[in-house]
């Protein structure tokens, strides 16, 4: 008997202490949760910390109104980019999803040009003008701000006007009426001047036409009918064509990194 009744109580308290068990789960858990939700819930709280999203590759900059399309790679060649782009700025897009910076877009398509090509530096030169020296004045600061060292170091010390070789030969003058004009090449240009110019001619004593300017076709009459008088010439006005011919020779390594 004494071993029946101490089973029974046995029974009787394991019950007890599952039943506090249960009861302390539910004093730390809100009634009508369960522990799956309590669990869901815990995943949506940091996400208000969540790090700031990747900018997008490629990438549309807005400079100065006017857009631009390229790529991440492409601007790290840029300090500023590097740093603009680096973690520890945030650079807010605009609604369009464009990043807005306040630069001049004329200066800003030289320069990404660069830093798509860097091995490649802008030559600005044409024939008629020369150098393009307000643009490679204005392009220099530009580079400087933008931080691209290299195109602004070259660009100060000028080597671009080491790109550009001009041999310069003048032809015979010759009169107008010999000049017979040529085809040349692209990179060959011809100036022509035209000078006032005045001669002495010979006038045959009898007159004869076919005789001006040579005297040489005078034979003894001419000679009998001047006699012991002078030799007569007249003042004649003619125009001569000075040719002075420019090629022009592009030293393509000077406008290619070293």
């Amino acid at each position: 008997m004494d071993d029946k009744f101490g089973l029974a109580e046995a029974i009787r308290n394991t019950g007890v202490t599952n039943l506090n068990s249960r009861a302390a789960n539910n004093e730390a858990q809100p009634t009508g949760i369960s522990n799956d939700a309590v669990q869901s819930d815990s995943t949506l709280a940091p996400s208000s910390l969540a790090p700031n999203q990747p900018y997008p590759n490629p990438i549309t900059l807005d400079i100065g109104s006017r857009t631009f399309k390229t790529s991440l790679s492409t601007l790290q060649e840029s300090g500023l980019f590097r740093q603009q782009l680096s973690e520890r700025y945030t650079w807010a897009p605009q609604v369009d999803g464009s990043y807005f910076l306040d630069a001049d877009p004329d200066l800003f398509a030289h320069l990404l040009r660069f830093m798509r090509r860097p091995e490649v530096f802008p030559l600005f030169y044409t024939k008629d003008r020369g150098f393009d020296y307000d643009l490679y004045n204005r392009l220099e600061a530009e580079a400087e701000y933008f931080q691209l060292d290299t195109l602004r170091e070259w660009i100060m010390e000028k080597k671009y006007e080491k790109a550009v070789v001009v041999h310069t030969s003048i032809a015979m003058a010759k009169e107008v009426d010999e000049v017979v004009p040529k085809k040349h090449s692209v990179n060959v240009e011809e100036d022509w001047h035209v000078i006032p110019r005045t001669r002495k001619v010979y006038v045959c004593p009898r007159g004869i036409f076919v005789h001006r300017g040579d005297p040489d076709r005078c034979g003894q009459a001419c000679r009998k009918a001047r006699g012991d008088g002078e030799i007569e010439y007249d003042k004649e006005t003619y125009e001569e064509v000075v040719i002075v011919r420019k090629e022009f020779e592009l030293v393509a390594g000077l406008c290619k990194v070293e």
